[in-house]
């Protein structure tokens, strides 16, 4: 997720993205909110199974749909010359924590988001998107992997689909989500990739 402001301005090339991301900068507090944001997400996996066992393989795929959708947020907008970092919430710490109880049916992860400092609407609606862009690259990679890596594809699989429900939920167009900001940037991208999300989600299940 991602929290900012946004108005209309320039572009950036792919040279001064890649620039800028070898100069990502982070703090003290960042890593700790992260750490602590990553630790309940991992509660919340393992919630899945009643805390019965631990698959590392699941885990490293459960938390890396968050971590890099997060990662992703930062390192654009650091790219575009914006102060960014990831900041935990309370509300959100403490529905995750809540998520993470075996008896919860439903489980939600939104642990804080990405702060951003950006007043150009065209970045800012790039920024937004590249988190749910990023789920929607790692789901469909996983989906194609379950096709050749047999032994590995019940966690493909979960990949797949769990990072089409991320993408998907970020993608809904209220609530200070990355959809709404999609939205108001770019109505048919904003359609593209929610179709491709719920198209995700569902293939994965079939």
């Amino acid at each position: 997720m991602l929290l900012g402001n946004g108005s209309f301005g320039s572009g950036l090339s792919l040279l001064d993205i890649f620039g800028g991301i070898l100069k990502i900068k982070s703090s003290k507090v960042e890593l700790l909110h992260l750490s602590i944001a990553t630790l309940l997400i991992t509660a919340v996996g393992l919630s899945l199974n009643g805390y019965r066992y631990v698959s590392w393989q699941f885990l490293a795929i459960f938390i890396s749909a968050f971590l890099v959708h997060e990662l992703a947020h930062k390192f654009l907008a650091q790219a575009y010359g914006s102060w960014a970092e990831f900041r935990a919430q309370t509300y959100g710490l403490l529905v995750t924590a809540i998520s993470a109880l075996p008896i919860m049916p439903f489980k939600f992860i939104a642990p804080g988001a990405v702060m951003i400092g950006l007043s150009d609407k065209n970045k800012f609606g790039r920024v937004a998107l590249i988190g749910p862009l990023t789920n929607l690259v790692m789901g469909f990679g996983f989906l194609f992997l379950t096709y050749y890596y047999n032994s590995f594809s019940p966690y493909f699989a979960v990949g797949s689909s769990f990072n089409g429900w991320i993408a998907m939920f970020n993608l809904m167009p209220f609530g200070g989500l990355d959809g709404q900001k999609i939205f108001d940037w770019n109505k048919l991208v904003w359609i593209a990739v929610m179709s491709a999300a719920m198209g995700l989600f569902i293939i994965a299940y079939l």
